[in-house]
């Protein structure tokens, strides 16, 4: 009899550009998704290839490979698997008495040439994350995957496909909320009344509105402001510059009125109305 020969399974076919988007509009219409993905198939099919690279399933890349400030990352011990994936040694030396730890990479093409990276509570003091929760409540987890991350970036970065920072890491790099600069308060009083002169004479950049004037502009600049979702200071030196200085058409205001309720019109804001006098942030 003669023996029976099983075929070998076939390998599975790549799928066409059209099955790939096919595949991430559906996923990205899925509830359990993380909200990166969620209805957008573009950033899930860039997702699953920088996963596929990594040796990942589509899933481990939707789940595993978080998007912070656009940018792609990897959770520490994702990082830590890929270096020893490679091939490469990763050793890990703790002091947990003086807060300290050590990460090694040893390449498997130049094992005679250890990369270390030290990560310790004067690194963390020195960068500004030793008052964090974390690094309160559990410093030495902190900084093996701080050393861990830092030894795979520096020792072995074609293992990590671009994915080389943490969730943590990315956060530690937003910017600092700059402070608002004071803004002076002045109190509007009437102008004083023009002397009399044979030649008409313009207005000096240091008279000042009337109570009902400069309630106009700051209401203009309030409904401007929300209109178009930015600080009323802001839109009060963008009305100045279009037309000039509220201070410089006391003699012919109601025209000058008039082209701002127009620009507040055309910006998709209320005509600005006189409204009561009140304290403001804004000096006109």
């Amino acid at each position: 009899m003669a023996a029976t020969q099983l075929a070998a399974p076939a390998a599975p076919q790549a799928l066409t550009m059209a099955d790939q988007w096919n595949f991430a509009n559906t996923v990205a219409q899925g509830s359990l998704v993380p909200t990166a993905y969620r209805n957008s198939p573009a950033n899930v099919l860039i997702a699953v290839g920088l996963g596929t690279s990594m040796g990942l399933s589509p899933a481990e890349s939707l789940y595993r490979i978080n998007v912070i400030q656009g940018k792609p990352t990897a959770s520490a011990e994702l990082i830590a698997a890929q270096v020893r994936k490679a091939g490469h040694k990763l050793r890990i030396a703790k002091d947990e008495a003086a807060q300290s730890v050590t990460a090694t990479v040893v390449r498997c093409d130049d094992p005679d040439y250890p990369i270390s990276v030290t990560r310790d509570r004067a690194w963390a003091e020195a960068m500004g994350l030793a008052a964090k929760e974390n690094y309160v409540r559990q410093p030495m987890t902190m900084l093996t995957w701080r050393a861990i991350t830092a030894a795979a970036r520096e020792a072995c970065p074609e293992a990590l496909y671009g994915v080389a920072y943490t969730p943590d890491e990315m956060h530690d790099m937003d910017p600092a909320p700059r402070e608002a600069a004071p803004v002076t308060v002045v109190d509007a009083t009437p102008a004083p009344e023009p002397q009399a002169s044979t030649q008409p004479e313009p207005q000096a950049a240091t008279a000042r509105l009337s109570p009902e004037q400069a309630a106009f502009m700051r209401d203009a600049a309030k409904r401007l402001a929300t209109a178009l979702d930015k600080d009323e200071e802001t839109v009060a030196r963008e009305l100045m510059a279009a037309h000039g200085d509220p201070r410089d058409h006391l003699g012919d205001w109601d025209a000058y009125a008039a082209k701002v309720a127009e620009t507040l019109e055309g910006m998709g804001a209320a005509p600005a109305a006189q409204a009561a006098e009140e304290p403001d942030e804004i000096e006109f």
